[in-house]
Parts: C-alpha cells; sequence; structure tokens
C-alpha cells in the first residue's frame, strides 16, 4: 500500500492543530488491526468503496514511510 506524504501545513484554527497526525496515526492503527486479525481494511478510492487485505508485511512497511 503506497502512503503519500503530504507537506505539513501551518492550520488558521487551532482547534485543528494535529488533526492530520491524528488521522495518519488512526489510518496506521487501522492498516495494523487488518493485518493482526485477518479482516479486510475497508478504504474509499477513486469515489468507490475497496476493500483491501493487508499483510502483517504491509502494515508494518506502511508505518516506516
Amino acid at each position: 500500500m503506497k502512503v503519500v506524504k503530504q507537506k505539513k501545513r501551518a492550520s488558521s484554527n487551532a482547534r485543528l492543530t494535529g488533526v492530520e497526525a491524528a488521522l495518519q496515526r488512526a489510518a496506521l492503527r487501522a492498516r495494523e488491526i487488518a493485518a493482526q486479525t485477518g479482516t479486510p481494511l475497508v478504504i474509499y478510492k477513486n469515489g468507490k468503496i475497496v476493500k483491501l487485505m493487508i499483510s502483517p508485511k504491509q502494515a508494518t512497511n506502511s508505518s516506516k514511510k
């Protein structure tokens, strides 16, 4: 699974500070749980809902990027 890195942006709203990082942590945790339990990871891609099977290796590799 390809993980796209984005440039850091300054938030104009103090409430939004840290939201992007929190969402990335949640996505990583979802990949880890899917790999551990052998359940599909459900994502929204190109306007469609897609179920992906994630191997433990894929979940681990995505955390290093």
